[in-house]
């Protein structure tokens, strides 16, 4: 198919998904929170409660469910706001972008582990509204893994920190950051929370208890960790192996570790619940 044909399609669907969101967001303004059903005598010929979902989305959540729960536990963030972000940025998985062999569901745009695919996008800023660029955005191997790189990306960068569930005390908290950082949509958060609302995403968040991982307790396998002393300062790391910019340790600190892992074939320690050391920074470990 055509490129620009293509991108064309794209666009007409986002746009149609954005009509659909705005409809369900003044409806329920109008209704006090209510949703309306259209009358039979208004100038819809068929009613529609928005408060009953279509089954494609339905089975859409249940595909997702399960692994934006793990992705979201993983990395301390809300399920509910990871699904509706990739319900959003991928049109209930209908986007080209999310579409095999893509599998990007979150429209994240570079490329992982060197791969990328070029597509069509919109952007807005209050000088040009909303405008189309080509970007590249990130090519992945399965919809896990879109997902896990997601939960990695916000986690990994402070950035987003008030994503993470010890920083946001409700899903609200989190996508009024996400807003203007993640997506430049003026209405993003709204968009976000009106679809944790509509489908009930918020059953799948748990309690940050239950979701957030926690670090080893295990003082009995504790070691200490003898940090080089001949470098600056030594960086930590997410699960995935991604130096985290804004997190360090101090050069010939020690510090304690109660885990190990081989990440790409590099052995980590782990320091904190989501921050680990390389094992290179080490000297010694007792």
């Amino acid at each position: 198919m055509d490129s620009n044909l293509l991108g064309g399609i794209i666009l007409k669907k986002k746009a149609l998904t954005s009509a659909l969101i705005a409809l369900l967001i003044s409806s329920t303004t109008a209704a006090g929170g209510v949703n309306l059903v259209q009358a039979s005598g208004s100038n819809h010929a068929q009613s529609f409660d928005f408060s009953l979902p279509l089954d494609n989305h339905q089975q859409f959540i249940q595909q997702i469910a399960p692994i934006a729960k793990n992705a979201a536990k993983q990395y301390g963030l809300y399920p509910s706001v990871m699904m509706a972000q990739a319900i959003l940025e991928s049109d209930w998985g209908t986007s080209s972008a999310s579409q095999a062999p893509n599998y990007n569901y979150f429209g994240i745009k570079g490329d992982y582990n060197g791969s990328a695919v070029q597509m069509a996008t919109q952007e807005w800023s209050p000088e040009s509204d909303y405008y189309t660029i080509n970007s590249s955005f990130r090519r992945y191997p399965s919809m896990k893994a879109s997902f896990v790189d997601n939960g990695n990306l916000l986690r990994s960068d402070y950035y987003y920190s008030g994503t993470w569930r010890e920083n946001a005390s409700t899903y609200r908290d989190a996508t009024a950051w996400l807003q203007g950082r993640y997506a430049t949509d003026p209405e993003y958060a709204n968009k976000l929370n009106q679809l944790i609302k509509t489908y009930n995403l918020t059953q799948y968040d748990g309690t940050a208890d239950n979701t957030a991982p926690t670090a080893a307790t295990n003082t009995a396998n504790k070691q200490t960790a003898k940090l080089s002393s001949d470098r600056g300062r030594i960086k930590l790391y997410s699960p995935l192996g991604v130096a985290l910019p804004s997190s360090s340790l101090k050069p010939g600190a020690t510090c304690t570790f109660g885990e190990t892992r081989y990440i790409n074939g590099q052995k980590f320690y782990r320091v904190s619940t989501y921050e680990w050391l390389n094992a290179d920074d080490v000297v010694a470990i007792n």
